[in-house]
């Protein structure tokens, strides 16, 4: 063997050592992080909201007076026969009678009223976000918050170290495709 064959496995041989004890401390990391904190569940929701209101609008309703009629006969002088839509006749009779006759006209009367609408408005939102808390059986401990906060550093420095232990296998595989 060559100079050089040795020395490709000497760095091969303490290569393997050092991949192991860079697992081993990538292994040691991900056991010491904690699983996923709780999280809220975001639905997305259909709402129809519908409110009913009731406004009164003036408004004039005709309806039609009936014919009427009335007749009074009397010895009197006077006779009085009262009807706001009526024509009255008064006549002097040969036997000195007075007789009063009264004739409702037929007519379509106007009276002022309020009309009452009914209004149904729907209001509908879609894709409203409903966030639903999802229920948790304990809080966490102080050891399960820290490991929650430190999984990120703990993985950036066991990268961190996985570089700086491989440093020169990876500079020499950079070379070779350079």
């Amino acid at each position: 063997m060559s100079d050089v064959e040795r020395e490709n496995c000497a760095i091969l041989g303490g290569g393997c050592i050092t991949i192991a004890l860079a697992l081993l401390l990538l292994a040691i990391a991900l056991l010491l992080c904690g699983c996923r904190s709780k999280r809220d569940v975001v639905r997305e929701v259909t709402v129809i909201e519908t409110h009913d209101s009731i406004s009164y609008i003036h408004d004039t309703l005709y309806f039609d007076v009936p014919a009427q009629s009335a007749e009074v006969v009397t010895r009197d002088s006077v006779s009085q026969l009262e009807n706001d839509y009526a024509v009255s006749i008064v006549s002097l009779n040969k036997d000195g009678s007075l007789s009063h006759k009264l004739n409702a006209k037929p007519q379509s009367v106007p009276v002022p009223y309020e009309k009452p609408v009914q209004t149904k408005t729907q209001v509908i939102y879609k894709d409203k976000r409903i966030e639903v808390p999802v229920p948790v059986e304990k809080k966490l401990t102080a050891w399960e918050q820290f490991q929650l906060r430190s999984f990120w550093a703990l993985l950036s420095l066991s990268a961190v170290a996985v570089c700086i232990i491989f440093r020169k296998p990876l500079f020499s595989l950079i070379r070779r495709f350079i």
